[in-house]
């Protein structure tokens, strides 16, 4: 079976589908399957070139970045290597390399298979509402309709996708995106944290993006220390327009010293951070399927998130600790988390968690089961 993968970006900035794009691929290829990547990328480092060893990466260009409208070199690429696919795969919509490559098979009879990551998701829609339900009935209407199989990150996306009509209609898989376990196994992990020793570790990482509700961490903080002095708050990842008015914030609330920002950290150093900080805090008004969260969850990490992450399946089996997104519960949960046979427990269930449904080899052979499904479709 020859399959290609379409993503508009597998640019670092784009958060979490670019890693779980490439993560799948990987194992498909592993599996022994002909594996195409398609998307505008500058460069793979060298530990993620020899991961990926065997993957065609097929690399495109903007002619309009708004949108990521794609030049016309970039979509003789898609041109071609739909030709030689068998299933092709699209990552994402709202955007000109997702809906160009869905009209290419739709007029090539593509058997296709379609990953939201979230996008569909009626959260997401009142984000330039007008424009979406404009683009959805002009173009992407047909495309959806046209889409063979449906791929879902978790039940709650499914749900409020079902406004698009053919989302019930279709063949489709819910399923956690997956990470490689045996992988992060063999990661060497530093036994500590290289900052702030000797304090309670409080950790953020990813986009500072409005959405991702990181002053609430601040004010948390602020709130945390009129008790105990002892906590510290590192904030990492890149600058998506919040950055200046958390700095502010920070210094408003005279928190200059408790709140440390630092650079993006893309290498397996941020493994160590996760594993090593005493929390790590993800309160987002809307994730789909949080990256960090995954991470955090199959190193056995202690997560605290919010409610609005989509991770109650997670809070049910005991891999995290979900809360209210407000203070006061916000401030019970990191009291709860300070006992140090509750964090244990939470550490030893998240491991357990991770085996039983964030494999990326269980889960990258339940999406080759819906490719076949797929593929017998007249």
């Amino acid at each position: 079976m020859k399959i290609t993968h379409i993503v508009s970006s597998l640019e670092s900035n784009q958060g979490g589908p670019p890693n779980s794009v490439l993560n799948m691929a990987e194992y498909q290829s592993k599996l022994g399957y002909k594996v195409r990547v398609i998307s505008k990328i500058k460069n793979l480092d060298k530990k993620k070139k020899i991961k990926l060893k065997g993957i065609k990466i097929i690399k495109g260009e903007f002619l309009f970045k708004r949108h990521y409208i794609p030049n016309i070199n970039f979509i003789i690429k898609i041109y071609k290597a739909l030709k030689n696919s068998d299933v092709v795969h699209l990552h994402g919509i709202w955007n000109g390399v997702i809906s160009i490559s869905l009209l290419l098979c739709r007029l090539m009879k593509k058997k296709t298979i379609l990953t939201p990551h979230g996008s569909l998701d009626s959260f997401n829609i009142k984000n330039r509402f007008y424009f979406k339900k404009f683009y959805y009935y002009l173009i992407e209407k047909y495309n959806l309709e046209y889409v063979h199989a449906y791929h879902f990150l978790t039940k709650k996306e499914f749900d409020n996708s079902c406004w698009v009509n053919t989302v019930t209609k279709k063949k489709k898989l819910i399923q956690s995106n997956g990470i490689d376990i045996k992988y992060l196994k063999n990661i060497k992990i530093n036994k500590k944290i290289p900052t702030n020793k000797n304090k309670i570790n409080i950790t953020y990482i990813g986009r500072l993006n409005k959405i991702k509700n990181i002053q609430i961490q601040i004010k948390l903080l602020f709130k945390l220390l009129t008790k105990d002095k002892n906590y510290v708050l590192n904030i990492i990842g890149p600058d998506d327009g919040e950055l200046v008015k958390l700095k502010n914030l920070s210094k408003k609330l005279n928190l200059e010293d408790k709140v440390n920002f630092k650079a993006p950290i893309y290498s397996e150093q941020r493994f160590s951070w996760i594993k090593n900080s005493d929390i790590i805090l993800l309160t987002s008004f809307y994730e789909c399927n949080s990256v960090l969260a995954i991470e955090t969850i199959a190193l056995g990490g202690v997560l605290l998130c919010t409610n609005s992450c989509n991770l109650s399946d997670a809070a049910k089996f005991g891999a995290v600790k979900s809360s209210k997104n407000n203070l006061q519960n916000l401030i019970k949960s990191v009291n709860y988390l300070n006992n140090n046979k509750n964090s244990r427990n939470l550490r030893e269930k998240a491991l357990k968690y991770a085996l039983k449904y964030l494999d990326i080899k269980i889960n990258t052979k339940e999406i080759l089961n819906l490719y076949k499904e797929v593929v017998k479709i007249n």
